[in-house]
């Protein structure tokens, strides 16, 4: 290699370095000044003797980014005791046998009420409701990248990346338009009586078996009346049985915090014309809401879903209407419940009976379907939009719960 003058120019941050280092190794060297200052009677003071300690308050600028709070025991909310979470995107381990016994709710029979009239449904209905369909699940313009396909048996293969309408704008589609066409097909005397509410969160503390326990939940849509729903069942509920969980505990796969606020919360004032719960819409977006093993969600494990979140709508608001320390409520609450991820419909009617979870003499009462396609089929196929399989079920149980008083 050949030298020239550009190898022998120093670098002038080393250098620095270096001089800093250097000059840092020096010894203080003893001058005798001190002594001097003694000897004619001039005291010297050291600075621990003078010196005064300087409090500082703290000012704050706007534009400055506040300190990160440290999730630890330093935290304000922090608690000893241990709280028990659910929230929206979890899912009970036994799924409805698990909900039923959290909730102390029984089942007396398949399928909906006998009081709800299932009535035929119109051709113009029909063909607006194929519309929304196609609209929500082909029509729409968002295209985002959605999560990556995995196939079980084959873990490795990588799938190509869809772009597509999101599962969260699908379901947030259907329900806005299926109830826009509810509202425009009813008589007018059942839709004053009627008010959309979109993502109102509702929350319940309650205590079971020595354990502090919150559920934490989202109303994604909720239809409120201007009064409460009438009860579906008069009769004692001691003699049915909640289903026997042995030798898990009801309290499974709950989340632990510690960091928490306990706080009953009924987002609606008492003094609103219509703040009685009707029916709560629920979003299921499956690639949000998933098991902490890794596993698909079962059918039991989304009818839970169901339950969970009508309870927990429906308990807050007992506690708002009734009392802070009420135990069985003097009027039962009724809500009703309908899940769904775009496609399938399940639904769900609860009759709040009590509060007191641990009573064997009184039961919370459940009813629900099966989840119902309202299609098998909506995709481009050829370049043109198809729609199979559409079924008029699931719009008649939509229109029986708008309806019902």
């Amino acid at each position: 290699m050949k030298l020239n003058i550009i190898l022998f120019k120093q670098h002038i941050g080393k250098q620095f370095k270096n001089n800093w280092i250097s000059q840092g190794k020096k010894k203080i060297l003893n001058t005798k000044a001190e002594d001097l200052l003694m000897k004619n009677g001039i005291h010297v003071y050291k600075p621990q003797e003078i010196y005064y300690e300087n409090k500082f308050e703290k000012v704050e600028i706007v534009g400055f980014k506040p300190k990160a709070v440290e999730f630890d025991k330093t935290h304000p909310n922090w608690h000893d005791e241990v709280l028990l979470t659910y929230k929206d995107n979890d899912v009970l381990l036994e799924g409805l046998n698990q909900a039923q016994v959290l909730t102390n709710s029984v089942t007396i029979q398949e399928g909906i009420p006998k009081k709800y009239s299932l009535q035929s449904i119109s051709k113009e209905l029909r063909k607006h409701c194929k519309n929304i369909i196609l609209g929500a699940h082909v029509y729409d313009a968002e295209q985002q990248k959605l999560p990556k396909r995995k196939d079980p048996e084959r873990p490795a293969w990588n799938f190509p990346r869809d772009y597509k309408i999101t599962h969260g704008r699908i379901n947030q589609l259907m329900t806005s338009k299926l109830l826009h066409l509810l509202e425009t097909n009813e008589n007018y005397d059942i839709v004053k009586k009627r008010y959309i509410l979109n993502d109102l969160l509702f929350s319940f503390p309650f205590e079971r078996d020595g354990s502090l326990i919150q559920f934490q939940l989202t109303g994604d849509s909720v239809v409120v009346s201007d009064k409460p729903l009438n009860p579906i069942i008069e009769k004692s509920m001691s003699e049915w049985k909640v289903p026997d969980l042995h030798p898990l505990k009801c309290t499974v796969t709950l989340n632990e915090e510690n960091i928490y606020e306990i706080e009953n919360i009924y987002p609606i004032r008492k003094d609103v014309l219509a703040c009685h719960p009707h029916t709560i819409f629920i979003h299921h977006d499956r690639t949000q809401v998933k098991n902490i093993f890794e596993e698909e969600v079962t059918e039991t494990q989304i009818h839970g879903i169901s339950l969970m979140k009508t309870f927990t709508i429906a308990a807050s608001y007992a506690k708002q209407r009734f009392g802070e320390n009420i135990s069985d409520l003097p009027t039962p609450v009724t809500i009703q419940c309908v899940n769904t991820d775009g496609r399938l419909f399940h639904f769900g009617i609860l009759q709040l009976n009590t509060l007191n979870l641990e009573n064997c003499d009184n039961h919370n009462v459940w009813f629900q379907t099966e989840r119902l396609p309202l299609f098998n089929i909506c995709q481009y196929e050829s370049g043109r939009a198809v729609l199979e399989g559409y079924n008029d079920e699931v719009l008649k149980h939509l229109v029986s719960f708008y309806r019902n008083n």
